[in-house]
């Protein structure tokens, strides 16, 4: 059976409705492992989405095939969160989330293998993510592995703590 959505690149014109996207999944979905503070100071920033990711080319957005309303988004690039460059065959999964009623669906599962695959025929070998609690086990589950515990500085005075995750990609078959 077909998937009721499609995967596509982001564009900017999507901006609103990742921005929507982000303010319904984030503040359904964090409050099980944040605490109020945190959040409070953390959903403003990370409710709105970023042109340069958008922009990229290797950040892409689920659509429902009947509606064409985003029910996910998510991708990777090859500067990390923190904004550094950290080698040239390690990528890293950006703001990968679904929208709540969208859940246990397969769309975040379908946005990771799509920039998985993506990241390969870069030349990426390795992926790292910087994952919320609430998202651990699912990317325990697409294969990564807990490096550490971290704390994201959003903004001056404003920090998240997350979980750094890293796994490698298969090795490119030459004929």
């Amino acid at each position: 059976m077909p998937h009721p959505f499609f995967i596509r690149p982001a564009s900017l014109d999507d901006r609103q409705a990742v921005s929507d996207l982000f303010a319904q999944s984030y503040p359904d979905l964090l409050p099980q492992d944040y605490e109020d503070a945190v959040l409070e100071d953390a959903l403003p920033l990370i409710t709105k989405a970023r042109a340069s990711l958008l922009a990229c080319g290797t950040y892409f957005v689920a659509e429902c095939a009947e509606t064409d309303a985003i029910v996910g988004a998510g991708g990777w690039t090859d500067l990390s969160p923190s904004r550094g460059v950290s080698g040239t065959d390690l990528g890293h999964v950006r703001h990968v989330a679904t929208r709540p009623d969208w859940l246990r669906r397969g769309v975040a599962r379908s946005l990771i293998d799509v920039s998985l695959a993506s990241a390969e025929a870069h030349g990426m070998r390795q992926m790292s993510c910087m994952s919320t609690y609430t998202a651990r086990p699912f990317y325990e589950a697409m294969g990564f592995e807990e490096t550490s515990e971290v704390e994201l500085t959003l903004a001056p005075g404003v920090h998240f703590p997350a979980i750094q995750m890293r796994r490698s990609l298969s090795a490119p078959e030459y004929a």
